[in-house]
């Protein structure tokens, strides 16, 4: 497993804790409640990850709302919510990273968390977003 990927891990598992039972997000990004080695890279991403999400959520939850068709945010499952989160951060902070990587990075997560319909509106979702969001305002 990457470290790139096992961040998303820890930042998933760690934005769950924040929006399910209300964890303060400094004490979520503590990872004391982890009981396996995390290297440093794996943590700061984590870290990156979470502090994005917290910072933006209003309005990445804005553009998941536009783009769920007709599902209320309450509607879409706590693992769904934080991995959407987390992706769309991506796609617009990270533009070092493609587009595909990150919304398959998103599938496998969903597919590890959730379930495989899951996968499929995690996807359609993000695709969505990225072709009506992202690829409009890159250069070239």
């Amino acid at each position: 497993m990457s470290s790139r990927h096992r961040g998303r891990s820890l930042a998933l598992m760690c934005l769950y804790q924040i929006d399910l039972v209300g964890t303060e997000p400094a004490r979520a990004m503590k990872f004391d409640w982890y009981d396996k080695k995390i290297t440093k890279e794996e943590k700061d991403y984590a870290i990156f990850l979470v502090k994005g999400v917290v910072e933006n959520r209003r309005e990445i939850d804005t553009l998941i709302k536009k783009y769920s068709e007709n599902w209320e945010l309450s509607r879409i499952s706590v693992v769904n919510r934080c991995i959407l989160r987390l992706s769309i951060l991506s796609l617009q902070k990270e533009p070092f990273l493609a587009a595909p990587v990150v919304i398959n990075e998103a599938v496998e997560l969903t597919k590890e968390f959730e379930t495989e319909e899951s996968a499929h509106f995690i996807n359609g979702l993000l695709d969505a977003f990225y072709k009506k969001e992202i690829l409009p305002k890159s250069p070239g």
